[in-house]
């Protein structure tokens, strides 16, 4: 428990005597209404972090917290982790409790500042509040950041962006007193099956975002005005009007990111048993060079969280659902278990029209090979057997530790011969087709082209997209690509769009820009719906994931009137991360938009490119084309 030091009170008092020029912070103890019924306690770990030093998002949530509590309803709010704060009398030297009052919020314990990416800080705070304000209910809330199962949340700025890890988490909950009702998650990307595993024992359920929490975040007054007035509803119910609190609060712009849901941990273990089943049958699957490329089909296949591209970083999550539906129909006993499950299991969602087909669940998968970030996850895998196939298939990945080597699976040497052997062309047909075709195309898992413009400024050839929309043709043996001559572009302006993300009803796309100074991503969605078809959505500036901690950030914003960006390039031969700076491109009072316009007149080239089964990728000889007035010629030398 968090001892009220002699310094703590003389600090509170000349908080008090100091009053508060906001309005937020109250001194005076306010009349509570009678009990309604059964007792809650809802416990706010507020890790104020960036969230509250740029964007002042932590201040707007204290703010909004006031409400008439029932004398069997208590919030209490701990604040820290940020190098300064927007409003008065929360200082950033102290970690500070706050009740939840209907004027506001009223000041009641204070200690100096502690590191709340420590279990130690969140375990003090919740085992003071537990014993403070007993209750038959308790509900335990991160606000910050998130980073998914590696990263964690409560990114500590003071301490150089420390955060809570699963283990931590897990040591918080065991120190309790008392089984949590709920440990929920005004953060992103915490609703996965490796936070659920973490969870299990110590919560009977959690909520949570699968994706990026938009920055409006939970529904606070909302969820106290549910409990006030039915104290008798149930954990799940309870969860259930904290997603739809997420969806209502929700702005425009971010609304296609909401991914909310409610997961009954007490299936956690089945779940497990299940998916080290399904992670035998992955492992052997590295012993059959077909089901290894059905398995990495469905791995290509499934939706992804975070970010995903080499601009906004990568967050290394899949949707599990997703996962589980693109599996070979031989894994078929174990695919009906698990999605069996997973209905049980997630007893509430609410998603966005994106994220239509989601399951509510994430999985930890690296698509993205940081031998580092895989050593790490060994601590935290859920199964033996699915890390046994994560070693074997990550091939060219220095992992720290490793059990498994590629050259333990059977197919290796297979592999290796075939692909030394894989001879790649591509070439215009007699019908003005671009086909590839390679002499093993069993080894690929997806094909598609790249694509290029010339820039007499710089002399090069600079990067726009790729279009993995091709398809295999018997009659020639290849995989074809049609071009429409139309071209994606910013306000008339081309650009690079980098695929993120892609599900059945919409594909994900990030743009790389600079913008004020920074370089950050636009993120576009693309319909795939009938009534929608091809039409472009700008969801808004997205910052990205942190490089170093894996934090997500939440702000997508919108781009106004006045606004200016700069493209960014990358040079045709060169590493992703080099790029040049394109024209400024000013947003005037039309707004901004994506289209799909005539190719302009000039130089392009284009090349297919190809991803295999271990996950290499490839890029063939390219072609020069030459547009005319939307007319494409491709130029076989």
């Amino acid at each position: 428990m968090k001892k009220f030091t002699i310094f703590s009170a003389v600090m509170m008092i000349l908080s008090l005597l100091c009053g508060c020029g906001s309005g937020t912070v109250v001194q005076k103890e306010a009349k509570r209404i009678p009990s309604t019924g059964t007792s809650w306690t809802v416990m706010m770990y507020m890790c104020g972090s960036t969230l509250e030093e740029e964007y002042e998002s932590a201040s707007r949530v204290l703010e909004s917290l006031a409400y008439d509590l029932p004398e069997n309803i208590n919030v209490v709010v701990e604040t820290g982790g940020s190098r300064f704060w927007h409003t008065d009398d929360v200082d950033c030297d102290y970690q500070q409790d706050y009740v939840v009052q209907k004027n506001g919020i009223r000041l009641v314990n204070q200690n100096p500042a502690a590191n709340m990416g420590e279990s130690a800080t969140m375990k003090e705070f919740l085992s003071w509040g537990i014993k403070t304000y007993p209750a038959e209910h308790y509900i335990a809330v991160i606000w910050d950041h998130g980073a998914g199962p590696l990263g964690g949340a409560a990114f500590d700025s003071l301490h150089d962006y420390d955060s809570l890890s699963l283990d931590e988490l897990k040591n918080v909950l065991s120190g309790l007193n008392e089984k949590l009702d709920i440990v929920g998650f005004d953060a992103s990307l915490m609703s996965n099956i490796e936070t659920a595993s973490a969870l299990s024992l110590y919560a009977d359920y959690m909520v949570g975002s699968e994706d990026i929490m938009p920055m409006s975040g939970w529904d606070y007054n909302g969820l106290f005005e549910f409990l006030s007035n039915y104290p008798e509803a149930s954990v799940a119910e309870v969860g259930q009007v904290i997603c739809d609190g997420v969806m209502s609060k929700v702005s425009e712009q971010e609304s296609d990111m909401v991914s909310m849901a409610v997961t009954d941990l007490s299936k956690e273990t089945t779940l497990s048993l299940q998916f080290e089943g399904l992670g035998g049958m992955l492992d052997s699957a590295v012993d059959d060079l077909y089901m290894m490329r059905d398995v990495v089909e469905a791995i290509d296949g499934a939706e992804r969280m975070g970010g995903n591209s080499p601009w906004e970083g990568y967050s290394n999550i899949i949707d599990f659902g997703s996962l589980i539906d693109g599996l070979p129909d031989s894994m078929g006993d174990i695919k009906a278990n698990i999605k069996s499950i997973m209905d049980e299991m997630i007893v509430y969602k609410r998603m966005s029209d994106y994220h239509g087909a989601s399951s509510g669940l994430g999985l930890y998968y690296p698509s993205h090979r940081n031998g580092d970030d895989i050593a790490k996850y060994k601590d935290i895998c859920v199964s033996n057997s699915y890390m046994s196939f994560l070693e074997k298939t990550c091939i060219n990945t220095e992992i720290e530790n490793r059990t498994y080597t590629p050259e333990n699976g059977a197919i290796w040497y297979y592999y290796n011969n075939l692909a030394y052997e894989n001879v790649i062309t591509a070439a215009p047909d007699m019908n003005g087709r671009y086909v590839m075709t390679a002499t093993h195309p069993e080894l690929f898992v997806r094909t598609g082209v790249n694509f290029y413009m010339y820039s007499p400024d710089y002399a090069s050839y600079l990067y726009l997209y790729s279009d993995y929309e091709t398809r295999y043709d018997s009659a020639v043996n290849g995989y074809v690509y049609e071009f429409s001559g139309r071209l994606p572009m910013l306000n008339s302006t081309p650009v690079s769009m980098y695929p993120v993300s892609r599900n059945v009803c919409y594909d994900l796309y990030s743009i790389p820009v600079v913008y004020n100074g920074e370089i950050a991503t636009i993120r576009v969605r693309r319909s795939k719906m009938a009534d929608s078809f091809g039409e472009y959505t700008i969801i808004g500036i997205w910052k990205g994931v942190d490089i170093y901690s894996g934090m997500a950030q939440r702000e997508y914003k919108n781009l106004n009137t006045g606004d200016v960006i700069i493209p960014i390039y990358r040079v045709y031969g060169k590493d992703e991360t080099s790029y040049v700076e394109g024209s400024k491109i000013r947003i005037g009072f039309g707004g901004v938009k994506i289209t799909e316009k005539l190719i302009d007149d000039g130089d392009y080239i284009v090349s297919y490119t190809a991803n295999d089964i271990y996950g290499a990728s490839y890029e063939c000889a390219t072609n020069n084309l030459v547009a005319t007035k939307g007319n494409i010629k491709i130029m076989d030398y």
